[in-house]
């Protein structure tokens, strides 16, 4: 079953006058229908998003529910998975739960208009991730290793614990685990640009994912999230920058530029050489090859959220350039 609702105008009343450095990177919510239904769910998010957005019964359950929805919201003529719609089953009391992933959180600007229908619907929070980007790593992952060891991170005497994953030796890909999320809070500090293929990329990022474990999150931090992203470890207050830090529309952007570029770079090494060798042939024209090649539809790695913001063509060129140089 497909349900689609055209979008209203988006609903940005409440919206706070001040610029939020955090943003909402991951959102899974609990409720009790009370009468409404999936139609009446799928319209509430087309108009908090201010775009069309679909669901389609997956036939299947999902997190302990027993039935699920996926969630699909339209940018232009195609479709971004946003997250899904569970219910059903007896071991979850009657709630529903909506999750929206970080694609889905990245086309939402009217946080106000989603706190306040949470709030409507006296929805539980189960999992809130905030980050913070430094695009030009302004704050590394190395320095969140230096804070830790300054005792930065700790806030009731022990130091949380940590874990790391990526290629440490060579410095590639890394990512730090502060905390737990089985205990309700864990931080990330991770290497964005290189996790979207883009070798020399500074971009580093600050995520504190919080969980309903022994702790009440409050739909407040939708809107305030700079308040709660700083108050989950001592250091994270020190980061924030309200006067110049990244704004939502530029992540996104030089995220789709960083992976375009990448991608733009493995079709030169790997096809490079057949393109030359084709423009010998007689008869050749860019515009049929590219034609007799293409494949309508969205590479799985590429979020349509980032190709919404606007990538810059030159940007592409110039990120390619730079992971080309790396390479050779």
């Amino acid at each position: 079953m497909t349900v689609s609702h055209a979008s209203p105008r988006p609903v940005t009343r409440g919206e706070s006058s001040r610029k939020q450095q955090a943003r909402v990177d991951w959102l899974n919510a609990t409720f009790m229908p009370d009468g409404i239904t999936q139609d009446v769910v799928i319209f509430k998010l087309a108009e908090i998003m201010g775009r069309p957005v679909s669901g389609i019964d997956e036939g299947k359950g999902i997190r302990g529910y027993a039935s699920s929805v996926a969630l699909f919201a339209h940018v232009g003529s195609r479709k971004q998975a946003m997250g899904f719609l569970g219910y059903g089953g007896a071991a979850q009391r009657g709630t529903w739960m909506l999750s929206i992933s970080g694609a889905g959180c990245a086309l939402i600007e009217a946080w106000g208009a989603m706190r306040r229908w949470l709030e409507s619907l006296k929805a539980k929070v189960t999992r809130l991730d905030l980050c913070v980007d430094f695009l030009h790593g302004e704050y590394t992952v190395d320095d969140a290793v230096s804070f830790y060891k300054l005792g930065l991170f700790t806030s009731s005497g022990r130091p949380p614990a940590t874990s790391q994953a990526g290629d440490w030796l060579n410095h590639k890909e890394r990512t730090l685990y502060i905390g737990k999320a089985k205990n309700g809070k864990v931080l990330r500090a991770y290497e964005k640009g290189q996790q979207l293929g883009h070798a020399d990329s500074a971009w580093t990022r600050y995520e504190v994912q919080f969980g309903s474990r022994d702790r009440v999150i409050p739909l407040e931090a939708l809107t305030d999230r700079d308040k709660y992203f700083a108050g989950a470890y001592p250091v994270l207050a020190d980061l924030l920058d309200n006067e110049c830090g990244a704004e939502k529309i530029l992540t996104t952007r030089t995220e789709g530029e960083v992976t375009l570029s990448h991608l733009l770079t493995h079709l030169r090494r790997t096809y490079g050489k057949a393109i030359d060798t084709m423009s010998a042939t007689e008869g050749f024209e860019i515009a049929s090859l590219v034609e007799e090649v293409r494949v309508i539809g969205v590479p799985r790695r590429v979020n349509i959220s980032a190709l919404a913001s606007g990538p810059n063509w030159s940007g592409v060129c110039d990120l390619s350039k730079q992971e080309r140089k790396h390479v050779s």
